[in-house]
């Protein structure tokens, strides 16, 4: 029988090889362009509970291992605990940014495997509730990180709120993340009806927590019904399987990516990584700007 585990990693390299193809291709014939910004993917998911934030760090751990340069935000202003997975217990957060206590490179803490983390502050407000000057402000700094990093995950909430929509339309690319329960996926659909409607260049799932063959089905459906009343295509990048060293990383507030890389689940975001470090060399049209600046560009869009 066909381990499932080996038919995912081989799906994903199939995507990495196609994606090399077609940068090489079309970076042969397009003229030198200047130095673009980091590339930021949203993180995010139409339910909570679906292991979104065990996503972002660890995804953060494999792109670190391929030498990028990582920073994660925590851009879940309700609920922010990205520093407590990585057993880190920083004062400062995004709140005394935004009361210009603190600046972002003061409240940014040192993550494991070298990534860095802005971490979140639970029960903040909305970005766009707050005084413009105050966001202005975090936006005009989230700028200077830009130049510094290869990429900047941001960690979003769940559902399709407005601070969560102002993310995911300020990133290059939107990583909706789901499993196969039956109220995740209605979530999911809804998500990719408002991101869709919103024409985000980029915009791709992934399924957590199961393998490629009991989401198959799944996948099937949500395509055929994107099609149907969409109009679009579903970029789905894979699947990570269910695996005990998430569970025990969680526990132990140790990534998994950090305890044992060759588990899995590991081994398929390290896969993922891999993926998308090959799409950050094909540079997007709206990554030319740095990320503050799309931010406050798509404001009106979010609203």
């Amino acid at each position: 029988m066909t381990n499932p585990h080996i038919d995912q990693a081989a799906e994903l390299r199939s995507l990495i090889n196609q994606a090399k193809s077609a940068w090489s291709s079309s970076s042969a014939m397009a003229p030198a362009s200047p130095r673009r910004s980091a590339h930021t993917i949203a993180v995010t998911s139409g339910k909570g509970g679906v292991g979104k934030s065990v996503i972002s760090l660890n995804l953060a751990i494999a792109l670190a291992s391929e030498g990028h340069r990582v920073c994660v935000l925590d851009a879940d202003l309700g609920l922010g605990n990205l520093d407590l997975m990585c057993g880190l217990n920083g004062y400062w957060n995004l709140s005394h940014v935004l009361n210009n206590s603190r600046s972002l490179r003061e409240i940014m803490l040192p993550g494991p495997a070298g990534i860095s983390i802005l971490p979140g502050a639970s029960g903040l407000v909305d970005l766009a509730d707050s005084p413009s000057g105050e966001r202005e402000r975090l936006l005009k700094e989230l700028n200077q990180l830009d130049q510094e990093f290869d990429f900047l995950i941001l960690d979003c909430g769940s559902g399709v709120h407005r601070s969560t929509r102002q993310f995911a339309a300020g990133a290059d690319t939107v990583l909706l993340v789901s499993t196969l329960e039956i109220t995740s996926l209605a979530d999911t659909y809804a998500a990719l009806k408002v991101y869709h409607a919103s024409e985000l260049p980029d915009i791709r799932l992934l399924f957590n927590r199961c393998d490629t063959r009991e989401a198959q089905q799944a996948i099937t459906n949500l395509k055929k019904t994107s099609r149907q009343f969409l109009n679009a295509d579903v970029n789905v990048l894979g699947c990570v399987p269910e695996d005990e060293s998430i569970r025990r990383s969680i526990a132990t507030r140790r990534p998994a990516m950090v305890q044992d890389a060759q588990t899995a689940a590991c081994q398929a975001i390290q896969q993922l990584g891999r993926l998308l470090a090959v799409t950050h060399q094909n540079t997007l049209a709206s990554a030319v700007e740095p990320i503050g600046k799309r931010l406050l560009a798509e404001k009106q869009a979010a609203a």
